[in-house]
C-alpha cells in the first residue's frame, strides 16, 4: 500500500507499453492489491493465520429476508433513551466523517441536511432486514479517498461491491486473512490521523488542547462513541465558560455621579453562566444614586435565567429607591421581556431607543 503508485503522469511523447502499464496500475487501489496478494499467499502457501472462514465461518451468500421487528410498549419505553443517544452520535459521526472528506478532496462542501436525511432513511429501512444502525464512517470514507475517490459515486460503488461479494464472491472471502485486514485498517488509520494538528496545538488555547487531546486518547483507549460523548460535554462546558467570561458590565463615560445617575454598559450574552455579574451590580452602586441606566446595545442575547436576574436587580434597586432604565435594547432581549411580562412591570417608558434619551428621561 505504501509503494503502490497512487498516480502516474503520462509523458507527452514516447508512450510505450510500460507507460500504459503504469497508468493502468495507478488506477488500481493499493489496498485491493495488498488484499488480493495476501489472500493468494494464504491460500496457496497454507499459512497458519486466521481467515474470515476460520474465524467467522464465512459470509452468508444471500440477502436477509424482510421481517418487521416486534413492537411492544414495554420495549419502546426501554428504547427511548438508547435510540436518542444513537441518533445523536450517528448524526455527529456522519457529519464529522463528511467534514473529514471535505478536507481531503477538492470538491464542493457536503450538504449536512442531505447527509442526515439519507442516514435517517437508511436507519428506518435496515431494521426490517435484521440490520443495525448505520452511519457514515471515517474509516471507509478515508479508504475510498485514499484509493482515488472524489464523489458520492464511490459510496454507491462501495455498496454494489459489497453486494457482489455477498452474492457472488462469498466463497472466495473465506480465505481473506484477518491480519491483512488489520494491516489495511492500521494503514488507513495512520493516514487519517492528521498528525500535523498536534504540532499546531501550541497556537490554541488550553480548552481547545484539552478537547482535542482528550477526545483522541478516549478514541484510542475506548471507542469513538465514548470519545464523542465526553468531547461534547467538554465542548459544552468550555463554551459556557467562554461565554460567561465574554459577558461584561462596565462603567460608561457618561456616568453623572453628581446628579445621582449611574450608567453601565453591557457586553455579550446574559445567560445562566453570567448572571452572577449582574447580581453583584447593586452593591457596586454608590450612595446617592437615584437612577441606573443600562446601555444594552451590545447585549446580543438573554435567556430566562438572565431575565430572572434582571428582575431581581429591579427589585433590589426598588428597595433602595433607584429607578432602572434600559437603553437601545436589541430585539431578542426585548421580545423575551415582553413575553414574560417584565416590560409591562417595568413600564414602556423605561425603554429608551437611545442612551441620550434615557439620560434625558431619568433627569426629568
Amino acid at each position: 500500500m505504501v509503494l503502490w503508485p497512487k498516480s502516474y503522469a503520462v509523458p507527452r511523447d514516447n508512450i510505450g507499453w510500460r507507460h500504459r502499464l503504469y497508468r493502468s496500475a495507478a488506477h488500481v487501489p493499493g489496498t485491493i492489491v495488498a488484499l488480493v496478494l495476501a489472500t493468494l499467499a494464504t491460500a496457496m502457501l497454507g499459512l497458519p493465520v486466521e481467515t474470515i472462514g476460520s474465524r467467522f465461518g464465512g459470509i452468508p451468500q444471500a440477502l436477509p429476508d424482510l421481517q418487521l421487528p416486534p413492537f411492544s410498549w414495554d420495549s419502546a419505553k426501554q428504547l427511548v433513551i438508547p435510540t436518542l443517544t444513537l441518533a445523536m452520535l450517528g448524526a455527529i459521526e456522519s457529519l464529522l466523517c463528511a467534514r473529514v472528506a471535505d478536507n481531503l478532496i477538492d470538491a464542493p462542501r457536503h450538504d449536512p441536511n442531505q447527509e442526515l436525511m439519507a442516514q435517517g432513511v437508511a436507519n428506518m429501512v435496515v431494521p426490517a432486514f435484521g440490520g443495525i444502525p448505520a452511519t457514515g464512517t471515517i474509516a471507509r470514507t478515508v479508504t475510498n479517498v485514499r484509493s482515488g475517490a472524489t464523489s458520492p459515486i464511490a459510496g454507491i460503488v462501495h455498496a454494489l461491491t459489497l453486494l457482489a461479494v455477498v452474492l457472488v464472491a462469498a466463497p472466495l472471502a473465506l480465505h481473506v486473512p484477518l491480519a491483512a485486514l488489520a494491516g489495511i485498517l492500521l494503514f488507513v488509520a495512520w493516514n487519517m490521523g492528521e498528525w500535523r494538528e498536534f504540532a499546531r496545538l501550541r497556537q490554541f488555547s488550553v480548552p481547545y488542547r484539552t478537547i482535542l487531546v482528550g477526545t483522541f486518547v478516549l478514541t484510542v483507549v475506548f471507542d469513538l462513541t465514548v470519545a464523542v460523548e465526553v468531547g461534547l460535554v467538554l465542548a459544552c462546558v468550555f463554551f459556557i465558560y467562554r461565554m460567561s467570561t465574554l459577558f461584561r458590565i462596565e462603567p460608561h463615560a457618561r456616568t453623572d455621579a453628581a446628579q445621582g445617575v449611574q450608567v453601565r454598559e453591557m457586553y455579550g450574552a446574559l445567560f445562566f453562566g453570567a448572571v452572577g455579574k449582574l447580581e453583584a451590580l447593586p452593591a457596586q452602586l454608590p450612595e446617592g444614586t437615584h437612577a441606573l441606566v443600562l446601555d444594552t446595545h451590545r447585549l446580543i442575547a438573554m435567556d430566562t435565567s438572565g431575565l430572572d436576574a434582571l428582575e431581581q436587580l429591579h427589585r433590589a434597586l426598588g428597595r433602595r429607591g433607584i429607578t432602572l432604565w434600559l437603553a437601545e435594547l436589541n430585539e431578542q432581549p426585548l421580545s423575551l421581556m415582553r413575553r414574560a411580562g417584565f416590560a409591562a412591570q417595568l413600564g414602556e417608558a423605561a425603554f429608551a431607543p437611545t442612551l441620550a434619551e434615557a439620560l434625558q428621561r431619568c433627569r426629568l
